[in-house]
């Protein structure tokens, strides 16, 4: 959206995604429309001049190598933003690129790479972001120009936190629980046994939050589940995802980061501290050699 709203953007690839931007562009397969656009694509910034902005997508275990990665192209005054699961990314890049506190920000678009180049966007969803501590500023006034020019759903918030655990919640619940049942996020809301796992484990991370001073709604809980009962049916988790094709969880970012962070606070964990080590033997499983 935003090369083809005509700003400069280069993409940081690398292998055949690399080798399919650079040859034929960047594919989008969307419910919008499809399209395609030519990119400038690129597994090194060194060399390359300063930008404005670094929009950072990639899976959360990757963060600190991401950030050492695009530290060529940072400076003080660049907006450094992380669309990534979790809540521990911002601080992450801030420290391994010697920024300040960066702006929080999160998006619930349903989107997946389908082969090297090729985006599918199944879902709608806005870009949400703000500062931390809830003011306005001049960088979040430079991003909503930024989307707003390329025609990009977005929304400032003054309550970034709230948003960003209220997202957690629903990543911990129902990426771990499609992920080790194969189901889709409906199917797993609806099932008996799997709906209340769910349920328990979204508690769990607004218990954890409420602890921390951010003030997450306990009645959003049922509102959730219901949205996924009727909404979701076909929506396929990331980390769904993720075991389909034999990939890396983020399974520290999320359910690691609840038990963590409710450690931390004093909070118990019981339901995400077992789909945590669940999942840790899943992931192990899915990368070892196979016999």
């Amino acid at each position: 959206m935003l090369a083809r709203g005509g700003h400069e953007v280069v993409f940081l690839a690398r292998g055949k995604n690399l080798e399919a931007l650079r040859t034929v562009g960047l594919t989008i397969e969307s419910i919008d429309g499809n399209f395609r656009v030519p990119a400038t694509a690129t597994e090194t910034l060194v060399g390359w001049p300063s930008v404005d902005c670094v929009l950072v997508t990639a899976k959360s275990y990757d963060t600190t190598k991401i950030a050492r990665l695009i530290a060529p192209v940072i400076t003080p005054a660049t907006v450094v933003l992380s669309l990534q699961n979790g809540v521990e990314n911002e601080a992450v890049l801030a420290a391994e690129l010697d920024l300040p506190p960066l702006l929080g920000a999160m998006t619930h678009v349903a989107a997946e790479l389908v082969a090297p180049g090729v985006v599918r966007h199944t879902g709608e969803g806005e870009i949400f972001f703000g500062e931390i501590t809830g003011h306005e500023s001049p960088r979040s006034h430079t991003l909503a120009a930024m989307f707003a020019s390329a025609g990009v759903a977005h929304r400032a918030s003054h309550d970034i936190l709230v948003r960003l655990w209220n997202k957690l919640a629903w990543n911990a619940a129902h990426n771990a629980v499609t992920a080790l049942t194969r189901s889709t996020a409906g199917q797993a809301a609806t099932h008996p046994t799997a709906g209340p796992l769910i349920r328990d484990a979204m508690h769990e991370v607004g218990a954890v939050a409420r602890a921390r001073g951010i003030p997450l709604d306990s009645d959003r809980v049922e509102d959730t589940m219901a949205f996924s009962r009727e909404h979701l049916r076909d929506l396929r988790t990331s980390m769904l995802q993720d075991v389909e094709r034999g990939g890396r969880l983020e399974h520290e970012a999320l359910n690691g980061a609840v038990v963590r962070l409710g450690t931390a606070a004093s909070v118990p964990t019981p339901i995400n501290r077992v789909l945590y080590d669940l999942l840790g033997a899943l992931d192990s499983a899915l990368r070892s050699p196979q016999d």
